[in-house]
């Protein structure tokens, strides 16, 4: 198990899990600590639960373990080190020990608090620009259905094309922003159900014509065969195609074009955007699906948030996503999810 899915498992178990799964790791550390006596000294290794549960429980916990550990390890340094004097060297190296672990405990913790106002305020701040993004786009919607822009020459049409794409690409990333954090602690819980995937493609595609028609990009969709359906949930389904065809566009040449198919294997049903852009280098691959990740030289910037959101958004539909990319070659990012039966 990967660090990233590690963090991930851990911050969707309760607090009693934490606590149990803290309780049997400080058991463990103590018999070593205690059988294998002065030889052997994995005292060091105390910092272990006590650190976990400091940042995934609370700071009256990480105090709890750390007092125990402190004991603990005065216990076995008193009792099976028949070198060490009686007084004062156990008690000295108790107290000092139970101050380092509460250093330890009192700084993940102020990390860990400060860490979750700056999420909860991000969610704040996203949370009152979606109702002015989408005041905007209905605005540029109206422009551009009105009977007047039509009679616009072609630089005026363009520019409320330009401003939609870009709306609609702000609104994709707002909507992930608020949804990052639930997904990561598994409180967003997906509806799921059976969704046509040429109705997933065609909608999906929808959202990001504008912008590929104002990079002149063509966006070819394939699926085989053509009545495929997914058991999914059609709007996190819908943002991840989104999320990858964006990316596309972003890093494929002008004049170019991506490919999006699906197909049906072994049960499953493949999803795959292919651009025809640079590539990305073999030892950036496993990173650009960690939060915040970006490619080291990449000629677009980002927030590293959008594969982040894609790869927890599928994972959360019993899914999968990965990417094959060769340098010069292009990049295909593709995903699966569980293949449905469409009732005739």
């Amino acid at each position: 198990m990967k660090m990233f899915d590690l963090f991930n498992y851990l911050q969707r178990r309760s607090k009693l899990e934490l606590i149990v799964l803290c309780a049997v790791f400080m058991g463990l550390v103590i018999g070593i600590d205690w059988f294998s006596g002065p030889d052997l000294s994995a005292s060091i290794f105390y910092l272990l639960p006590i650190s976990l549960a400091a940042w995934f429980v609370n700071r009256r916990t990480g105090l709890a373990f750390s007092a125990v550990g402190a004991i603990f390890w005065f216990a076995t340094d008193y009792f099976t080190n028949p070198d060490m004097p009686i007084w004062p060297i156990p008690f000295w190296n108790a107290m000092v020990r139970l101050g380092f672990f509460l250093i330890v405990v009192l700084s993940l913790t102020t990390v860990r608090r400060t860490r979750q106002r700056q999420d909860d305020l991000m969610a704040f701040v996203v949370h009152d620009l979606r109702a002015p993004l989408g005041n905007m786009l209905t605005a540029l919607d109206m422009l551009q259905t009105q009977d007047a822009a039509e009679k616009q020459d072609s630089t005026w049409r363009e520019l409320i094309n330009l401003g939609l794409s870009s709306g609609q690409r702000m609104l994709v990333l707002v909507d992930s922003l608020l949804d990052l954090s639930r997904l990561e602690s598994g409180k967003l819980k997906v509806q799921r159900e059976t969704v046509l995937v040429a109705d997933l493609l065609a909608e999906s595609v929808a959202h990001v014509v504008l912008t590929a028609e104002f990079k002149k990009i063509t966006i070819l969709q394939t699926v085989e065969p053509a009545n495929t359906a997914v058991f999914a949930d059609p709007s996190f389904t819908q943002r991840v195609l989104v999320n990858l065809l964006n990316n596309a566009i972003k890093f494929s040449p002008q004049d170019g074009t991506i490919t999006l198919r699906a197909a049906v294997q072994n049960n499953e049903v493949i999803f795959a955007v292919q651009d025809q852009g640079e590539g990305i280098p073999v030892e950036w691959q496993e990173r650009v699906f960690a939060k915040y990740g970006q490619v080291s030289g990449g000629k677009s910037g980002g927030s590293g948030l959008g594969l982040t959101f894609c790869k927890l958004a599928v994972e959360a539909q019993d899914g999968r996503i990965w990417l094959e990319s060769e340098p010069g070659s292009g990049t295909a990012l593709l995903f699966s999810l569980p293949a449905a039966v469409v009732n005739e």
